[in-house]
């Protein structure tokens, strides 16, 4: 998170500013609907079933791709710069997001059946489950909500974060004039 945020040359419209919060909508619908909500349901469910786990799993993916594939026609779609760097600041976060999310989903589940295949004892393999797999993410993802919806405001008061406009920065004035 920047103290700085760059706002651009030209005034935002509130079209602009609406749609440059769509994707960080998203983002934090996955982050906490999803994430913390379902998640939660679904480990009180775990017993029954592993289905509301795998719900949980590919809505996100789904979302994730949406995210992504949508920051990417941006790129060729949206005249707006503001829009288009919300979007690519956005699409990189779901980027961090998904390798968290692989990563230490491959983790736990390597954990957790890894364990009960060399016969640890059940306590032994949840507890390694869940503060190696599970904490770790959990932790990252209220980190990512706290600054996605920071990126949120932003994009709603027509800013944009000093790392976003560093990351894609905005075009030069020849650039827009020309196309």
């Amino acid at each position: 998170m920047s103290d700085n945020p760059v706002t651009a040359d030209k005034p935002v419209t509130d079209a602009e500013k609406k749609r440059a919060r769509h994707l960080h909508a998203v983002l934090l619908f996955n982050l906490v609907v999803n994430h913390i909500f379902l998640f939660l349901m679904a480990l009180t469910l775990i017993a029954q079933s592993m289905l509301p786990m795998i719900i949980m799993a590919v809505l996100s993916l789904i979302l994730l791709t949406y995210i992504l594939v949508s920051a990417k026609k941006s790129l060729k779609t949206e005249p707006s710069w503001h829009v288009r760097c919300h979007w690519q600041f956005a699409a990189k976060r779901a980027r961090l997001f998904l390798t968290l999310f692989l990563a230490l989903g491959g983790l736990t589940l390597t954990l957790f059946y890894g364990g009960q295949a060399i016969g640890m004892q059940k306590v032994a393999t949840w507890g390694l489950t869940g503060g190696f797999g599970l904490l770790p993410f959990m932790v990252a993802v209220l980190g990512l909500i706290v600054i996605e919806f920071d990126a949120e405001h932003q994009a709603k008061t027509g800013k944009v974060p000093k790392g976003a406009a560093a990351y894609y920065p905005p075009p030069k004035e020849d650039e827009v004039s020309n196309g």
